[in-house]
C-alpha cells in the first residue's frame, strides 16, 4: 500500500512516494477522462476512464421469503430459475445474513440497549449456536477462525480444481462455523454426499445434524445460493447483511410506535396493488411449482417503482410532526448504503469479474441505485434476463 503522509514520513518520503505514483501514471493518450465528463463528480471521472465492458458487474436478485410458501416448497420450483442465474457465471455470491464480524460487534454492544439483543436473537442465532461449540472444540476464536478460513481457502485454491478432499471440506466448514459464517459452512457441508457425512470424524454429531438442518431450511440461502455455488464449484458465500442503526433507531422506537397506531396511510400500505398482485402471483405459482414468474414480478421495473411509491414514498406524505417519518426512512437508507458499502468489498476482490446479489426485493431498487453510483462497477438488468410480467 502507498501511503502519502507527510507528517509521518517527513517532506523527502513523501516526494518519493509520489514520484513513484507519477511513475504509473497513464500517458496523456491512455486512460484520460472522456470529453463531457462531469469534472465536478469523482465517480463520473473515474467511471469515464473506465470502459463499462471493464467494470465489475453486478447482478440484483430480488426475493421473496421462502418461509412464506415452506409448506408447499419443493427444490423443483428454482428449477427454471437456477439456470438463468448460473448464466451470469458469478464468481461471487452475496447472501442476506449477517458477516460474523458484525454479529461480534453485535454481540460486544448487547448492554448498549435491547435492539442488540433482538437483532442477535433474530438474526444471528445460528451464528452463536453453531460458532461457539466449533470455537470451542477448535480452542480458538471467531476472529482466528477467520484468518485460518482463509489460509485454508488459499491453500484449496493453490491445490487446484477438484483437489478437495471431503475430509478437507469438514475440516473447512468446522473453521467456518468457528467464524461464525454458517452459510459457507453449509455449502461446504453440502459439498459432501450422505456417505461422506457420516465417514467423516471432524465435526461432532449434533453440530453435523445441525448442518443438515441448515441445509433442510426452507429459505433462499440453501434453496438458491447454496445450490448455485455448488453448481459453479464456488467455495464461500458472501454475508453482506446489516441493520438500521440501532442506536439511532432508539431514539424514535417509543415515539415511532405512537405515531404508527391507527395511522390510516400506513395501514393502507399492504393493501396496495402492487402487494395483491404479488401475492396472487405467488399463489399461482405455487399452484403450478414454477416460481419464475414471482421472480419476474419481483425483479420488474414496474414493482420496484410500485414498492418503492407504497412501502417508503409513504414516509414522507405522513407529515408526522416528531418527523419519526422521515427518520424511519432515514434508517432505511442508512441500512441500504451499508448492505451496499460492504458489496463493494466483495467486487473489490473480484476486479472485471461478476457478482450475483441475493436479497429481498424491497432492497434491490435501493442496492442498484447506490451500486450504479461506484466508478468500476456495472449494474446488470435483471428484469430482461427473467422475462417482464404482463401487467395485470
Amino acid at each position: 500500500m502507498i501511503m502519502l503522509h507527510a507528517t509521518r514520513f517527513g517532506a523527502a518520503s513523501l516526494s518519493l512516494a509520489l514520484a513513484s505514483v507519477l511513475a504509473f501514471a497513464p500517458s496523456p493518450a491512455h486512460g484520460r477522462a472522456q470529453p463531457g465528463a462531469d469534472t465536478s463528480d469523482p465517480i463520473a471521472r473515474l467511471a469515464a476512464i473506465q470502459p463499462a465492458q471493464a467494470r465489475t458487474k453486478v447482478l440484483v436478485l430480488g426475493t421473496f421469503h421462502l418461509r412464506e410458501i415452506a409448506k408447499q416448497f419443493q427444490p423443483a420450483m428454482l428449477d427454471r430459475l437456477l439456470p438463468i442465474l448460473q448464466r451470469f457465471r458469478p464468481d461471487a455470491i452475496c447472501v442476506e445474513t449477517l458477516p460474523g464480524a458484525r454479529v461480534r460487534e453485535l454481540d460486544l454492544r448487547r448492554d448498549a440497549g435491547p435492539l442488540y439483543a433482538d437483532i442477535l436473537s433474530s438474526f444471528a442465532n445460528a451464528h452463536q449456536k453453531l460458532g461457539k461449540p466449533a470455537c470451542a472444540l477448535l480452542n480458538t476464536t471467531p476472529e482466528k477462525a477467520s484468518v485460518k478460513v482463509r489460509e485454508l481457502l488459499a491453500a484449496a485454491r493453490a491445490a487446484g480444481p477438484g483437489k478437495t478432499s471431503p475430509g478437507d471440506r469438514a475440516v473447512l466448514a468446522l473453521w467456518m462455523l468457528a467464524a461464525y459464517d454458517p452459510s459457507s459452512a453449509a455449502l461446504q457441508w453440502s459439498y459432501l454426499d450422505a456417505p461422506a457425512r457420516k465417514a467423516q470424524k471432524v465435526i461432532p454429531a449434533d453440530l453435523a445434524e445441525q448442518l443438515d438442518s441448515q441445509l433442510a431450511q426452507v429459505n433462499e440461502v440453501p434453496a438458491i445460493a447454496v445450490r448455485l455455488a455448488r453448481a459453479l464449484g464456488l467455495e464461500t458465500l458472501e454475508p453482506v447483511d446489516d441493520f438500521e442503526d440501532p442506536d439511532a433507531y432508539a431514539v424514535i422506537d417509543a415515539q415511532l410506535e405512537k405515531d404508527f397506531n391507527g395511522n390510516a396511510q400506513l395501514a393502507a400500505v399492504s393493501k396496495a396493488p402492487v402487494y395483491l398482485e404479488k401475492a396472487s402471483r405467488l399463489q399461482e405459482c405455487t399452484r403450478t411449482g414454477d416460481l419464475l414468474p414471482v421472480f419476474a414480478l419481483l425483479n420488474s421495473s414496474r414493482f420496484a417503482a410500485a414498492d418503492v411509491d407504497a412501502q417508503w414514498g409513504v414516509f414522507l406524505r405522513t407529515h408526522f410532526a416528531s418527523g419519526t417519518d422521515r427518520t424511519r426512512l432515514g434508517l432505511w437508507e442508512n441500512r441500504n448504503l451499508k448492505i451496499a458499502a460492504r458489496i463493494r468489498a466483495v467486487a473489490a476482490l473480484h476486479p472485471g469479474g461478476r457478482v450475483l446479489v441475493i436479497y429481498g426485493a424491497a432492497h434491490r431498487p435501493f442496492l442498484e441505485a447506490y451500486l450504479s453510483k461506484m466508478a468500476d462497477i456495472d449494474v446488470v438488468e435483471v428484469e430482461p434476463m427473467l422475462g417482464v410480467p404482463p401487467a395485470p
